[in-house]
């Protein structure tokens, strides 16, 4: 295990000891395509249509971290509703290859405080970007916290579908 992995190891346990049970049971298969993933897409409704972006999340185990800048549309339509979807796909030419998950959950807007701070740190350590180039500064950035509550993934390698109720 590499620095970085250790950091990220310590701050997912941190984190999570501040938050509730998981409401969405993770397969460690699942949990490892998570981590891999770089790039979701984030949809959220403003009352009559729906927005959908792309983010850059990192996953604690449990919930999901993403930054953006305060005043973006997708914050504006979570303060009216915390409802949101998140999915991580891989797409391949050879379609037996291609795998997602599929979330609807909460979305928590986080502003300051530890774990704005913890997953500031979480979202640092997997990108570099965020470091220099797109800093998250309290005041000017928000974190959201993605809280799933449902969950379907899929993987046409092993021909499976799975739809949890």
């Amino acid at each position: 295990m590499d620095a970085r992995q250790a950091l990220v190891s310590i701050q997912s346990w941190l984190l999570r000891r501040n938050t509730p049970m998981a409401l969405v049971q993770f397969t460690e298969k699942a949990v490892r395509f998570l981590n891999y993933m770089r790039v979701g897409h984030l949809a959220t409704m403003d009352g009559k249509d729906i927005h959908v972006v792309p983010m850059c999340p990192v996953f604690d185990g449990e919930v999901f971290y993403m930054a953006t800048h305060a005043k973006t549309r997708k914050v504006q339509n979570l303060r009216r509703s915390k409802k949101a979807t998140l999915i991580l796909d891989q797409y391949s030419e050879d379609w037996m290859r291609q795998g997602a998950v599929m979330m609807t959950g909460t979305v928590e807007i986080l502003e300051k405080g530890s774990v704005f701070e913890q997953a500031k740190a979480l979202l640092e350590a997997k990108y570099q970007q965020y470091q220099k180039l797109f800093p998250i500064n309290k005041g000017e950035s928000v974190i959201l916290r993605f809280q799933p509550t449902k969950l379907v993934t899929w993987d046409y390698a092993l021909g499976e579908v799975r739809e949890p109720h």
